[in-house]
């Protein structure tokens, strides 16, 4: 595999583990919910701001070769997926384990 779609890769097999394993967890209403859309946009802006604020100060760098060559902002597109992945994600795990309400 060709290191610059590394990132990507490991980014699809979250996304088909997510899909894989969680499906039958998703709820479609829940995941376009207002409330959720904007918790995952605001984890989103959180996420981008904490990775612009360590690129700039040289504490985290993306290699040139290591991720698609198309950047928004200094961080790779791929960063970006992994933020909304990461929300969904999070969200998934959280509907699993917790107990079921009454």
């Amino acid at each position: 595999m060709q290191s610059e779609s590394a990132y990507l890769f490991l980014e699809l097999a979250i996304m088909a583990y997510a899909i894989g394993f969680g499906w039958e967890h998703w709820d479609a209403k829940k995941l376009c919910s207002p409330t959720f859309l904007g918790v995952a946009f605001a984890l989103v802006l959180f996420w981008f701001c904490i990775d612009q604020v360590a690129v700039a100060l040289g504490l985290w760098t993306f290699p040139e070769g290591g991720t698609l060559p198309f950047r928004l902002f200094s961080l790779p597109l791929e960063e970006y997926l992994l933020f909304f992945l990461h929300t969904v994600i999070c969200f998934l795990f959280i509907r699993q384990y917790l107990p079921a309400r009454r």
